[in-house]
Order: C-alpha cells, then sequence, then structure tokens
C-alpha cells in the first residue's frame, strides 16, 4: 500500500504527464496544481512522521496520530525547519539538539540540511502556485519541485543511524513547539 506522500507525488507526476498527441504548454491550471501537491506531500510526510514519533507508529494509536497530525502547522514546520537548514544548528536551539560529549555548535546532517531547504523551497513554491497568477510557472519547474520532494522524503527515510534517530525526534518535538524553546534565567 502506498503512503499518503507517494499518493500525492504520484498525483503530481501524473498532472503534468503530457498525453499522446497533445502540443504546447500545459495547461496553467494543471501546473500549478502538481507544484502545489508536491508541497503537500512533503508536509504532510513531515507532520505524520512528527506524529508517530511523538505518539507511537502502531496501530492501535491510529487515531491519537491522526489529531496531533492536525494540530501540526505549515508555520509551526517552517519555523522549526528554518533552524536547520545551515551546516550548524541555529544558536536559539542548539542546547536542545546537544548531546553529551558532542560538540557545539551541534552540526545539522546533510539529509537535515537537503530537507530543511527543500521545504523551504517547496513551500514558496506552492504560495506562488496558488496564490500569484503573474508568476509564470512551466512543467519543467513542477517536475523539479516533486523529483526535490522525493528525493529528501527518500534521504530522510534512509537516515537510521542512532544520532539520525535522535535527531528526528529533536526535530518532531521542535515543530510541536513551533519552532520555539522558553530559554531559562
Amino acid at each position: 500500500m502506498a503512503s499518503h506522500e507517494d499518493e500525492l507525488l504520484d498525483v503530481a507526476r501524473l498532472l503534468i504527464r503530457r498525453r499522446s498527441g497533445l502540443r504546447g504548454p500545459l495547461p496553467s491550471a494543471r501546473v500549478r496544481r502538481s507544484v502545489s501537491t508536491s508541497y503537500y506531500a512533503i508536509f504532510h510526510f513531515i507532520a505524520n512522521e512528527t506524529a508517530g514519533r511523538l505518539v507511537g507508529k502502531t496501530s492501535n494509536l491510529l487515531k491519537r496520530r491522526r489529531l496531533l497530525s492536525r494540530t501540526i502547522t505549515h508555520a509551526s514546520v517552517r519555523s522549526a525547519l528554518d533552524k536547520l537548514k545551515g551546516k550548524v544548528v541555529e544558536k536559539s536551539v542548539d542546547d536542545f539538539f546537544a548531546l553529551p560529549g558532542n560538540p557545539q555548535p551541534n552540526p545539522v546532517p546533510p539529509f537535515v540540511q537537503f530537507f530543511a531547504t527543500s521545504f523551504a523551497g517547496a513551500q514558496a513554491q506552492r504560495e506562488d502556485a496558488d496564490y500569484d497568477l503573474t508568476k509564470p510557472l512551466t512543467a519543467a519547474d513542477a517536475t523539479l519541485i516533486r523529483r526535490q520532494v522525493k528525493r529528501a522524503i527518500e534521504l530522510w527515510k534512509n537516515a537510521s543511524a542512532t544520532s539520525d534517530t535522535d535527531f528526528k525526534n529533536a526535530i518532531s518535538a521542535l515543530i510541536v513547539l513551533k519552532g520555539r524553546l522558553r530559554k531559562e534565567g
């Protein structure tokens, strides 16, 4: 059974598939819907991933995961991931990602950097696709964003070292905290 993000990425691909015998540019609405659908693939992936990491992934917890994932906002994901786009964790959340014996500032794993920049790029493209009809978008743009989103999700899924798992857990908590921590003292 395909995951929700895989289904969304398939729809994004089908929207820009050229039917046999057709020439000229694809209808703008199809291109824009493809871009938007690719963004929703990465958004729903990270929302479901966050809920699964914080609630648990067993089947008897499905309702609880769905309830939690519905509370995750686009802004909270963006706020959390923006702190992880660089080579090191942003100072405002550095202590949260620190592990005993690891150097500070904490390095951001490459898969997280790629995921964070892919999310931001897909979100910006989705906003253009949905709200700025003066912004030209092509099937090539839609294909590029779909491929980048797909790669970001694959890299996230394949990162399985203990340190990667810990980093994913911390990101999930930071997303629920809307990217903000209360500083002591």
